[in-house]
């Protein structure tokens, strides 16, 4: 089995670019603001600066394409493609109008043309854990000798259809989401996209941008509880952390947990962790900056965690007073020194899956 290694990536977020969104992590900023006119809601929004088309829409997915890849570097024409997206432009579903571009189906294709790469395109859809499964599918294949680099992007725009779909599921909380606090009440939707190169050659560390890091380990698991909600025992989370630790020596430094700021899902990862891990083992949350991106929250996530280890530190985690009983030691309104120079990044979704990667820095 061979070496994997991230090389590279950008990002969009409500904060703006990578290191935009870094810095105001570091300042302890929040980028959730109540809606701008997009949509009829009272509810903080994680929108991306910029973007103009109308939520849920071809047009805006599209928009944020272009956005995107501005600083992509160029790329060999049989890149193979992981997207990784949860609902793509789904509102055009909710009109008579004809679409040919934007749907969860077609992304693969449509992204791969954008690039104007011929390699294999696929999509996963996994809920909240698509982005770091994505990764985890590229990590695989270069690992196994399938291929020796790959590109994933991860994205998901606001739409009509999520924002009503977690006011039904009364998810939503009125304020920016609290992760890890012990008022927490709700989530807080955000907008993102994404990209990451992996590959099997050792990197040059005289390349510029963000530092590259190795991909040591990964694991996913189903709990199958409950459509939406997670095992109160923690069972899924559980089962990732054992295996993934079991694949490597290398000791877990710090994490970038999933964090929505819901009472369940901080919970669960509270008593995953608290089961798993050494105490005082540092975490923090980045959704009470950039809100929940859903299929691009993984991606987007393992690149902040790349900056973690760049910088050797866990960002505060915006929104946290009050800090959830637990033998973790949260990042609150501070930044927190890695153990290790190491880091794990995790995600939980709808329907039980749970995903997570560890990273460690060259």
């Amino acid at each position: 089995m061979r070496e994997v290694y991230l090389t590279a990536g950008g990002m969009l977020t409500g904060a703006g670019s990578l290191n935009q969104t870094w810095s105001t992590l570091l300042a302890g900023r929040t980028a959730l603001h109540t809606d701008t006119g997009l949509l009829e809601t009272d509810f903080p929004l994680g929108i991306i600066p910029g973007l103009k088309q109308p939520v849920g829409t071809a047009a805006r997915l599209d928009e944020l394409l272009d956005h995107l890849f501005i600083d992509l570097p160029p790329l060999p024409e049989d890149m193979p493609l992981i997207c990784a997206s949860t609902k793509g432009a789904v509102d055009e579903l909710l009109t008579d109008r004809a679409t040919d571009s934007g749907q969860i189906w077609q992304l693969g294709e449509q992204i791969r043309a954008c690039l104007e790469l011929k390699g294999e395109a696929s999509i996963v859809s996994a809920a909240c854990a698509s982005g770091t499964i994505a990764v985890i599918q590229a990590g695989m294949r270069i690992s196994s000798g399938e291929t020796d680099q790959a590109l994933v992007v991860g994205l998901d725009i606001l739409s009509h259809f999520v924002v009503g779909g977690f006011t039904s599921l009364q998810g939503l909380s009125p304020a920016p989401c609290r992760p890890f606090d012990q008022q927490r009440d709700g989530l807080s939707l955000g907008e993102g996209g994404c990209w990451l190169l992996l590959t099997a050659k050792r990197p040059d560390h005289s390349a510029e941008g963000i530092h590259p890091c190795r991909l040591e380990s990964w694991s996913i698991s189903c709990d199958a509880t409950h459509i939406t909600a997670p095992c109160r025992n923690a069972s899924g989370l559980i089962r990732v952390l054992e295996e993934l630790q079991s694949k490597t020596t290398i000791p877990i430094g710090g994490i970038n947990a999933h964090g929505t700021g819901t009472v369940y899902n901080d919970a669960m990862e509270l008593l995953a962790f608290d089961r798993c891990l050494p105490e005082q083992t540092p975490v923090c949350s980045v959704k009470g900056c950039i809100g929940h991106c859903l299929g691009g929250a993984g991606c987007i996530e393992i690149i902040l965690a790349m900056k973690s280890l760049q910088e050797n530190c866990l960002p505060p985690t915006v929104g946290l007073a009050t800090h959830e009983k637990s033998n973790m030691r949260l990042s609150g309104s501070r930044q927190l020194e890695l153990l290790h120079p190491s880091i794990l990044s995790c995600n939980s979704g709808f329907g039980g899956i749970n995903a997570a990667v560890l990273l460690s820095r060259l």
